[in-house]
């Protein structure tokens, strides 16, 4: 990339040409030079957007490359509202009866809406499950026929975000289709897909082709349903009800959330859309190769702390074969809330995982394994518990005396911990470690006492012989060991002697 400098200093090259400019130049005269530098400085600024261009295809730096490669992927915007079961005391001398979808609120005035019926009788007490989720509708009057008719969705004006959409017409009902996938001519479908702008929209078919293509003047009617996705400061026991009266008898009722299903999702963030965007851009919702799991798994769950999916050829090279895996795919996850059992292994030792019972699993991983049936039913999907294995790393640098030992290894400590620990994205998968060289140009680009002079670095990761796709593996604050020691990395200069 050419720099602010290279092009002043190419301006100045050219100045002899010109006599009566280059005496102006010369005596530093600010009509002349304010020009030259402004156009220094902008040739400069394009030059460092070409030198990312160069790159973008691969690094997808920006933000907008990503949101277009998301866009090209089918990746909508869309949360995952969280379900409760709310406890029922009817406490009133008449029998209360529920359908679902009637709207309630909670204790901190968030929208429910019940999901499963209700029919308690006087003095009885019941549970019934609830979705945190509103709804809007809208009346959409078809302006053109057109192939792959499209109407934007409106976007909520509050904290909320797309959860949802319910598309009918005088007909009756449209269902969903992901991109058009197995739709006959006069199949009455829609697709929903977003641009690169994060717009969403509804899109129609063609006649005789795919689908059906919407006739002028038709009316159309889209509910949209909004979430506040993930919600952390559920409080079991606090009050709910229902959002209006219609009998007195109501006022009796008395309902508490008794337990939280599902905390729901956000939809996707601009670093988890990054880190989608290194799948491969064939990805069409329909899962048939595993990578295309794992995808699914983390597109639809992406607070996931940790996820590994693997097949059966995976399972029989760690655990040796048997009929139980034919057919098979082999889940290891863990919640943001945390709620699902882990191990943990020594390093040097080797911990087994437990296989999950139906009647173990948690209300996140019985939604994992649905996401799968519905993209391909055929699976039979096993769960195991992941087993923390953190990573040993040994660092030993070298800095010069100008630079405090301390400081530099709390930089070390900081950019490993960030990039490698935890609660990073690559860690986020089963049995992976950071490779060295991804090791020394991090540290060399993020902590600048190891970029001066003669600097030096040493790194040591103890991956041992264990590989099972099982693993969580990290770079913990206990296994990590920075060593920094100064001394003099100056490069020796002419007349040093004297």
């Amino acid at each position: 990339m050419l720099t602010r400098e290279d092009f002043q200093q190419a301006i100045e090259d050219s100045v002899a040409r010109y006599p009566a400019v280059g005496a102006l130049y010369r005596a530093r005269d600010p009509r002349i030079l304010q020009h030259l530098d402004a156009m220094a400085t902008m040739l400069a600024m394009y030059s460092g957007q070409l030198e990312t261009a160069q790159a973008e295809p691969f690094e997808k730096t920006r933000d907008a490359t990503v949101l277009a490669d998301a866009s090209m992927r089918g990746l909508v915007p869309k949360s995952q509202p969280a379900r409760v079961s709310v406890r029922l005391h009817n406490a009133s001398g008449a029998a209360f009866a529920a359908s679902p979808g009637r709207s309630m609120v909670d204790a901190s005035g968030r929208p429910f809406r019940v999901e499963t019926p209700v029919d308690a009788a006087p003095g009885d007490t019941v549970t019934f499950e609830a979705v945190q989720l509103h709804e809007k509708a809208a009346t959409h009057t078809v302006q053109e026929s057109r192939a792959f008719y499209a109407i934007e969705l409106e976007m909520a004006d509050d904290d909320s975000w797309l959860c949802g959409l319910h598309v009918t017409d005088v007909e009756g009902a449209y269902s969903h289709r992901e991109r058009y996938t197995n739709t006959l001519a006069g199949e009455r479908i829609y697709h929903v897909e977003a641009d690169e702008q994060q717009r969403v929209y509804v899109r129609f078919g063609q006649e005789g082709v795919v689908g059906v293509q919407p006739d002028e003047g038709l009316a159309l009617t889209l509910t949209t349903f909004y979430s506040l996705g993930r919600i952390e400061d559920f409080s079991p026991g606090s009050p709910m009800a229902f959002e209006t009266m219609q009998d007195p008898a109501e006022a009796q009722l008395e309902m508490t959330l008794q337990e939280v299903l599902s905390s729901g999702e956000n939809p996707p963030s601009m670093r988890t859309l990054r880190e989608l965007a290194k799948y491969p851009s064939v990805y069409n919702h329909n899962a048939v190769f595993l990578g295309e799991f794992d995808f699914l798994v983390r597109r639809h769950f992406p607070s996931l702390q940790f996820l590994s999916v693997w097949n059966e050829g995976e399972e029989e090279r760690h655990r040796g074969m048997s009929v139980d895996n034919i057919n098979a795919l082999f889940v290891a996850c863990l919640s943001s809330t945390g709620s699902e059992s882990v191990l943990s292994q020594a390093p040097g030792q080797s911990t087994s995982p437990d296989e999950l019972g139906d009647a173990d699993l948690t209300a996140t991983q019985r939604a994992i394994r649905d996401k799968i049936h519905a993209a391909d039913d055929s699976y039979r999907v096993r769960f195991y518990t992941p087993v923390r294995a953190p990573l040993p790393v040994t660092i030993a640098a070298t800095v010069a005396t100008s630079y405090d030992e301390g400081v530099v290894r709390e930089q070390i400590r900081q950019v490993m911990l960030d990039e490698f620990g935890e609660q990073a994205d690559q860690s986020r998968r089963g049995n992976t470690t950071p490779l060295y060289q991804q090791v020394y140009q991090l540290l060399r680009q993020q902590v600048p006492a190891l970029s001066v002079g003669r600097a030096d670095l040493r790194v040591t990761i103890d991956e041992g012989d264990d590989s099972r796709p099982e693993l969580w593996r990290y770079v913990s604050p206990e296994s990590l060991e920075v060593g920094v020691t100064a001394g003099n990395v100056n490069v020796p200069f002419w007349g040093s002697g004297f």
